[in-house]
């Protein structure tokens, strides 16, 4: 019996199974005597939409006492990182938090060239994460393999977290900027000096 005392949703880490294959996806399902079919899956478009299981064994487990015949899986596989994976995810992180994207390369140089040297090492014949999906009485449920695999985004958000003094400059000018631009020259104070 699982028992809660929290009464409002708090994030809290879930261990998701290891990605498998489509040959490892096809011989679970055959085990369990469901076919599966490829589909276009979006992992980030279903989280949230979805019943969730940990466990491969248990979602097709389920699948088949509720009598579904079948479920649809996808598996993604990423290339290795390059410069333009760099420039693209930098340039949506900027976006993301308004800031350029210029002093994020600045800051945060010696951690891209880590991610990238680190992404270089990695297996692109193992997938970073494979879903399998069914649905029962209109309800979505689903199961998520992911594997670990650097992620730009989190290693650049870390080092900004920590701060630095591009990034804290150009805060700063933003600001001011915006202050300048929001009186009329008439209005500024004479006793204020932007720095």
């Amino acid at each position: 019996m699982k028992v809660t005392n929290r009464l409002t949703h708090i994030a809290t880490k879930v261990n998701f199974e290891t990605a498998k294959t489509e040959d490892q996806l096809k011989a679970a399902f055959e085990a369990k005597g469901i076919a599966g079919f490829p589909a276009m899956l979006d992992i980030k478009e279903r989280t949230e939409e979805h019943v969730q299981f940990i466990s491969l064994d248990d979602l097709l487990a389920f699948a088949k006492a509720s009598g579904v015949a079948a479920v649809t899986y996808d598996v993604t596989y990423f290339p290795h990182a390059d410069q333009g994976e760099v420039e693209r995810q930098l340039t949506q992180l900027g976006r993301d938090l308004e800031i350029s994207a210029e002093v994020i390369k600045d800051v945060c140089a010696t951690e891209i060239q880590e991610y990238l040297d680190l992404d270089a090492k990695r297996d692109v014949a193992v997938p970073v994460h494979s879903i399998v999906e069914c649905y029962v009485n209109g309800t979505a449920f689903a199961w998520y393999g992911l594997n670990d695999y650097p992620r730009l985004k989190g290693v650049v958000l870390q080092k900004l977290a920590r701060g630095g003094q591009k990034a804290k400059h150009d805060f700063i000018m933003r600001a001011s900027r915006a202050q300048v631009d929001l009186m009329d020259e008439d209005d500024i104070p004479t006793d204020v000096v932007l720095r």
